[in-house]
């Protein structure tokens, strides 16, 4: 089959293999050992797939302030660190051949190819499919969503329109944020809809066929955990969550980063006008990006779900761009205004390569200095000291998670913003109720290190002599978040 293709066609080919060789390279390599853990969320999310795993109920028995897709796709894996990560970047290779094709079929080779390299290094998208993130299984889901709506726009395929809508539910029941992509399906409909009144009644049945089945998964799922509460955790217990401005510059941070995202959306205008596919694809980018603008917190890890529709639609511009740079390049004389057109483009290329540069300089980086996480060192010494179905607890979730160790269900979650918040009491008292093994102070815990010492002193810990261990350092990972800070582990004495 190979041999029948010709030069351009093996040409192409071959740079597919090459890009998808890079971004799989940037997510496999040292996965372990990830760069970057996103603060102390992965390792709350694989505890509370672990804890899944053995048997305790989401939000009745374990609180749970988020979605319950990942949590049960990870209570499969028994909430192993390194088979999630690597489920989460196989997960996100699909995205990006997905996004690659929906390209493909928008504007045609050059445009697949820009789409898998913008993708393939983008810094935030990167982060997300290196972790057992909610962000990004979420956005990798409504990636393959924007595939299929694509394959139904082009026949009116209802099949492809509901397994879109599935796509998006599947989204949402992995973070709420999916349901931003079906409100960017429903917003095109009804504007195209008022553009060709004649379709007006097929698009109302495709409307409702797209609510129908987005729905589907999580109606499922509340009727298996119980619609009270999984309604209680996922949307009361984040409701109380404070605006904070300052964290809005993380958008500045990500179209830094990704700079040639910026350019479809200052040229929207022009790509509205020039087809259906694109307009679809700027309402679910402006619906996602007005949701970031609006919403209380805004963290890096939250914008992932931006990059798989603006990396199409950054992909396809460039592909412009670069025909336009070609054909004026065939020509022998350029006018005046063909001269600002070639400076335009070469502009726009430079932009792009140099965000593409700095985006993927930075995780290469961290995957060449990062050493062995001392999380690891810790769950290994800790689990050396204690049995599979002893508790541990730890300021430092993804500590527990290496180790393999369970904790109170009620300090899964030691993350500074939860609602309600977590106390100084409660962590006596479940340290108390399920006579715990080992306490690691650290992150949040440091703040009543103090006090927390004391009452372990008197119920009978001592500090745990841990001289293999190697000495805190300031590491890779310092460079994109907090690091885990000092450690003091104490242990139950006999």
């Amino acid at each position: 089959m190979f041999s029948k293709l010709n030069k351009r066609q093996k040409d192409v080919l071959w740079l597919v293999v090459a890009i998808l060789l890079l971004a799989s390279s940037l997510r496999f390599a040292k996965i372990g050992w990830s760069f970057s853990n996103n603060g102390i969320d992965e390792g709350i999310m694989i505890e509370r797939a672990f804890m899944v795993s053995k048997g305790y109920d989401l939000y009745t028995e374990l609180p749970c302030d988020q979605a319950p897709l990942a949590f049960y796709l990870g209570s499969f894996l028994g909430g192993d660190v390194v088979e999630l990560r690597v489920l989460v970047a196989s997960l996100s290779m699909l995205a990006i051949a997905a996004c690659m094709w929906v390209s493909q079929r928008i504007k045609g080779n050059e445009a697949m190819l820009f789409t898998g390299l913008l993708l393939g290094v983008d810094f935030v998208f990167l982060r997300e499919s290196r972790t057992f993130s909610l962000d990004g299984l979420s956005s990798f889901f409504l990636a393959f969503s924007i595939l299929a709506f694509i394959i139904y726009m082009k026949g009116r395929n209802r099949l492809a329109l509901a397994s879109s809508a599935l796509l998006v539910g599947l989204s949402t029941t992995a973070k709420l944020f999916g349901a931003l992509g079906l409100l960017g399906m429903i917003l095109f409909l009804i504007l195209e809809a008022r553009k060709e009144p004649r379709i007006r009644k097929s698009m109302l049945a495709d409307i409702l066929l797209v609510v129908v089945t987005a729905s589907l998964p999580m109606v499922l799922f509340l009727l298996a955990l119980g619609p009270s509460d999984v309604i209680q955790g996922m949307v009361f217990d984040q409701g109380e969550r404070s605006f904070e401005p300052f964290l809005k510059l993380s958008m500045l941070a990500y179209f830094g980063l990704n700079l040639a995202y910026v350019l479809p959306l200052v040229y929207a205008r022009r790509l509205w006008k020039a087809s259906a596919e694109f307009r679809f694809l700027l309402c679910t980018s402006f619906v996602l990006l007005a949701f970031m603008v609006l919403q209380p917190l805004v963290f890096v890890h939250h914008l992932a779900i931006l990059s798989p529709a603006l990396a199409v639609l950054a992909g396809c511009f460039l592909s412009d761009v670069f025909g336009t740079k070609k054909r004026l390049s065939d020509g022998h004389i350029l006018s005046n205004c063909s001269k600002k057109e070639m400076k335009l483009s070469n502009g726009f290329l430079a932009i792009s390569i140099v965000g593409m540069v700095v985006s993927a300089g930075l995780p290469l980086y961290g995957i060449t200095m990062q050493d062995r996480p001392l999380q690891r060192s810790w769950a290994d010494t800790i689990a050396s000291l204690t049995d599979p179905d002893d508790f541990v607890v730890s300021g430092d979730p993804l500590i527990c998670a290496y180790a393999h160790r369970m904790v109170p269900p009620s300090l899964v979650n030691v993350a500074y913003r939860q609602q309600p918040d977590l106390t100084l009491e409660i962590v006596e008292q479940a340290i108390v109720d399920y006579n715990v093994s080992i306490v690691v102070i650290c992150y949040r815990l440091s703040d009543w290190d103090a006090e927390l010492s004391t009452f372990l002193y008197d119920h009978g810990f001592r500090t745990v002599i841990m001289n293999d261990l190697p000495a805190r350092t300031h590491g890779v990972l310092d460079l994109f978040e907090e690091g885990v800070g000092d450690v003091v582990a104490l242990r139950r004495s006999d």
